[in-house]
């Protein structure tokens, strides 16, 4: 029934816009674009048979996947007056071979409408599904961070790295006062049940300054809001009583900075903290104090192939074994990052298998130009954990390797290290080929039923119009 009203909507919405005599449309602009991949990989490092699935299912490890898929986006927007737009996005995810309601679905990618001069000459307001992304989106990108999609998707647990969801629910005021731009964010994630509180919701104030094109400098401070599922011990009431103590905030204050140092070199820093209410799975409360950052240098070349030579560095705080001996006590402190809406990849197949958090990481990177319609980007990634973990396995809580484990030598640190090629090819102005393609060697980290290889190999043909 809702995809029936989706569908009606957005004919109506056609049908007064598109038409001249029913409308006061001013313009009207269609895009979208085309994507098919074919997709190979392993992210199972050898394992046989140690996959945590329900009881009554079978126990085998998610090992190597070939799968095809196709998606589809098509975009609508119209300029209704000087100072009224509307934005429709259609979006469709699809598994080759499935006729499952989700890959059939045709969600609502984008749905907004912008006020432009709103109370100000210089205030915007964006309100509906829209993208909401700052900065480098270490911390907002992707509302289900980039590792992990809405099970409404056809690509939940399978293909959820390649997803193309990445809209909020939202309001978002922008005030230019140039070379200053304040965003004031307010995105409604997950609704929750409608009996008891448990909305996940996320607040933000980003303050921008960009006085030229060389230089910009950020500030923000967000914070995400979610209740958690504890209740009390008591089953008689219906629905459950919602403990009045199950409220997990996270604060995230930060900022960064992107300076051209000159023609060749660009500096890009970025560090933040986070505290608030932590409450564990075991009902348990601590004060988050954790922290992240990262820094990165990009040196171009200026040659005729446009080449590019990178080196990121990102640390994630880890809670370690201290946390686990001393949460719910007073003075209590978790240290473990929150990945919040973070939406970056560090090396393609370590991304799908280790969480945002309690980590080092290491990217090298070089990007050329082959010829004038071939590039090469090539990419080494250093991987180690901030603290030892606390666990001999570590299991996978979503993505695509969801349910797996992996036992982890608990005196070591370096987790592994991936070579990622990636080979564009610009057919034409408005279609490219890519063969992307990546390995991960394990680190002495991961034990020895972890000792082999990981690998991923897509072919991606895209189409713009």
């Amino acid at each position: 029934m809702f995809k029936k009203k989706v569908l009606f909507l957005c004919f109506a919405f056609l049908i007064f816009t598109v038409l001249p005599g029913y409308s006061a449309v001013n313009n009207i602009r269609i895009s979208g674009d085309i994507t098919t991949q074919a997709v190979t990989r392993d992210l199972s490092f050898g394992l046989q048979g140690t996959k945590l699935l329900p009881l009554g299912t079978s126990n085998q490890v998610k090992d190597s996947e070939d799968f095809l898929l196709t998606q589809m986006r098509l975009r609508f927007d119209a300029d209704l007056t000087d100072n009224v737009e509307a934005t429709v996005r259609l979006l469709n995810e699809r598994l080759w071979g499935e006729e499952t309601s989700s890959n059939s679905d045709i969600d609502l990618d984008l749905g907004y409408i912008t006020l432009k001069e709103f109370l100000s000459p210089n205030l915007t307001l964006k309100i509906g599904r829209q993208n909401l992304r700052f900065g480098n989106a270490f911390i907002v990108g992707d509302p289900d961070t980039n590792v992990d999609v809405s099970s409404a998707s056809a690509l939940h647990h399978i293909a959820d790295d390649l997803s193309l969801r990445k809209s909020f629910d939202a309001v978002r005021a922008t005030l230019d006062l140039e070379p200053f731009t304040i965003d004031l964010v307010y995105a409604l994630v997950n609704e929750g049940s409608t009996n008891v509180n448990e909305d996940r919701a996320l607040y933000g104030l980003n303050i921008n300054y960009s006085p030229d094109e060389h230089y910009t400098l950020e500030g923000y401070i967000f914070s995400k809001y979610k209740a958690e599922d504890f209740y009390y011990s008591s089953l008689s009431s219906s629905p459950p009583v919602l403990r009045e103590d199950n409220k997990n905030y996270v604060y995230t204050a930060g900022g960064r900075v992107k300076k051209d140092i000159n023609e060749h070199l660009t500096l890009n820093f970025e560090a933040a903290h986070q505290f608030g209410d932590y409450l564990d799975g075991s009902g348990r409360h601590s004060k988050r104090d954790a922290w992240g950052g990262q820094v990165g240098l990009d040196y171009k070349f200026l040659n005729k192939t446009y080449s590019i030579l990178g080196f990121w560095y990102t640390y994630l705080s880890g809670d370690g074994d201290e946390y686990s001996s001393t949460a719910g006590t007073a003075g209590a402190k978790y240290t473990g990052w929150d990945p919040m809406f973070e939406d970056q990849t560090g090396g393609e197949i370590i991304n799908l298998i280790l969480p945002h958090t309690n980590s080092h990481t290491i990217n090298l990177y070089y990007f050329t130009y082959l010829r004038k319609d071939i590039n090469l980007l090539v990419k080494y990634t250093y991987e180690s954990l901030a603290e030892n973990y606390f666990n001999s396995r570590y299991a996978i809580a979503k993505g695509p390797a969801y349910g797996n484990y992996y036992y982890l030598e608990r005196d070591k640190k370096h987790l592994g290290d991936e070579v990622d090629l990636k080979l564009t090819y610009d057919y034409s102005e408005n279609a490219k080929f890519i063969l992307a393609g990546g390995i991960v060697f394990p680190g002495p980290a991961l034990a020895e039923q972890n000792d082999n290889l990981a690998y991923s190999l897509r072919l991606v043909w895209k189409v713009n119009f």
